[in-house]
């Protein structure tokens, strides 16, 4: 091919006509090497397309395979010996019966302003009988035990069962009564209470100025009937003064009596007089004792009692409840759908779960309770008032200077109505639980002893109507039991076999496909 192929004729001189016709050879056999490598890598790239080609195309029997269902699989479960027991589960709300909002009220009319001198307790504490809360105003706050809140001072001279009430309580802290009857506040109570005063660190309030006047008004009448009694007194032992001038002994009337006053009766009216003012002193003194304030003193039936909610600080005004306390057991109550109340009945079992904490306690059924939407709460006291009234503020005041009013919020949707399930723990329930919702399982039956079973969804009936289980052999091999059933509880049926051989506990039975 190369002698085909001809360079024009040209003319060179010596050495360089030699050197052009060694390079032109070179040039030709590198662009012949480039020509083979170009067509080599065409032909490489047509065969691997082809063979791509070729993976992509399958036959309509390989589709078919590929799109096929995989194979069947039994799923199976076991046959085992159970104790059923048929149960119903709700939630239920854990709460203290009662709460007391204690608002402190001013204890004496000097006090303008009621703000948080000191605070003794926080939330999560317990307070018992005598304890000190809070100070306000320089003022104590403290607890007693009582059943009747305090709704009025408590002072010498009083008497009735608030009277009793404080007696027992300062009994109990070792402040006796002294010879004071119970329920009357004479001087063995107002030492019992000055003690008592004294040892949470605080003085004893006095009635005050008006009871000060009156001790002094009485002082001042005892000395007046004193110095009256006195002269009469004095008069009467005077001797008499001798007649002069022949005049009479003593001056009379027409009908010859002497007209002299009567000295004696006149001091027996004095006597008298002094006498009663000497009592009115007294009773005036015995007013004059320490008192008790209802704005002092928090009166609750069972102590000790928890703190759940400090709602100041100290130098804050006081402005609604300062504290809130909840005392005796905590008690809970399940919420059943009106389909879930009928066959539950007094007396059955309960289980009652926090699931956060895992704590489980047992108890049983009190009572069903009508048909209600409101939410399961105890009762809520109000203790105390009348912060309002002394000037420190309100969170709940209105609105002022022109300002306009919050619009109203959205009403609320209705609540489902439900059935509440009262509930008696065997044992109170941990202080923990309080505030938390609760599952409450009740065992409405349950077999005597552990009885065969297998899951619900194991049973079927055969085209011949019998009701049956396919137990799986050590072979694979699927075996017909008929079957009789019994109780059916979570999720699980008790069954007789017909044949006692044919089903036992561990056999494993089909439960799906």
């Amino acid at each position: 091919m190369g002698d085909l192929i001809r360079e024009p004729e040209r003319e060179f001189d010596g050495e360089e006509t030699a050197a052009e016709t060694v390079g032109s050879g070179r040039s030709r056999l590198v662009r012949r090497r480039r020509a083979l490598l170009a067509v080599a890598a065409s032909a490489a790239l047509v065969a691997c397309g082809g063979l791509g080609a070729a993976g992509l195309v399958k036959s309509p029997a390989e589709r078919a395979a590929d799109t096929a269902p995989p194979p069947g699989s039994v799923l199976t479960a076991e046959a085992a010996m159970k104790v059923l027991t048929r149960s119903t589960v709700t939630r239920g709300q854990v709460y203290p019966p009662t709460r007391y909002d204690v608002t402190p009220a001013p204890s004496s009319p000097e006090i303008t302003q009621l703000y948080v001198s000191a605070l003794s307790v926080k939330a999560g504490d317990a307070v018992a009988n005598g304890q000190l809360l809070a100070e306000v105003s320089g003022r104590p706050l403290f607890v007693l035990k009582g059943a009747v809140p305090a709704y009025r001072d408590l002072k010498p001279g009083a008497s009735g069962s608030d009277v009793a009430q404080l007696q027992a309580a300062l009994a109990e802290l070792g402040h006796l009564r002294g010879g004071d009857a119970e329920g009357e506040y004479g001087p063995g109570t107002a030492r019992a209470v000055t003690d008592f005063y004294r040892q949470i660190g605080h003085p004893a309030p006095t009635a005050g100025a008006a009871a000060a006047q009156a001790v002094d008004a009485a002082k001042r009448a005892v000395d007046a009937d004193q110095r009256t009694v006195d002269e009469l007194k004095s008069r009467q032992s005077a001797p008499a003064a001798p007649p002069s001038d022949g005049a009479s002994a003593a001056p009379s009337d027409q009908a010859g009596q002497s007209v002299l006053p009567d000295l004696a009766a006149q001091l027996d009216e004095a006597e008298r007089k002094l006498s009663d003012d000497r009592a009115a002193l007294a009773r005036a003194e015995e007013a004059d004792g320490p008192v008790v304030p209802a704005g002092e003193a928090v009166f609750l039936p069972v102590l000790p009692a928890a703190v759940t909610a400090v709602n100041a600080a100290v130098g804050g005004p006081v402005a609604g409840p300062l504290l809130s306390l909840t005392s005796g057991d905590l008690v809970v109550t399940g919420q059943l759908t009106p389909g879930q109340a009928p066959g539950i009945a007094p007396g059955m079992a309960v289980e009652i779960l926090a699931e956060n904490t895992g704590t489980v306690v047992r108890g049983k059924v009190a009572e069903l309770g009508p048909r209600t939407t409101a939410a399961p709460a105890g009762r809520v006291i109000a203790i105390g008032g009348a912060a309002a009234a002394s000037g420190s503020g309100s969170a709940t005041g209105s609105a002022s200077g022109g300002a306009a009013a919050a619009p109203a919020a959205p009403a609320a949707p209705p609540a489902a109505a439900y059935v509440p399930l009262r509930i008696t723990p065997d044992e109170p329930l941990p202080a923990a639980l309080s505030g938390q919702n609760v599952r409450i399982t009740v065992q409405r039956s349950a077999t005597a002893q552990p009885v065969l079973c297998v899951p619900v969804a194991a049973v079927y009936t055969d085209a011949t109507g019998r009701t049956a289980v396919t137990r799986i052999g050590s072979t694979g091999r699927k075996v017909t039991v008929p079957v009789t059933t019994g109780v059916n509880a979570d999720g699980y049926v008790s069954v007789i076999p017909v044949q006692a051989a044919q089903l036992q506990p561990g056999d494993q039975v089909v439960v799906g496909r």
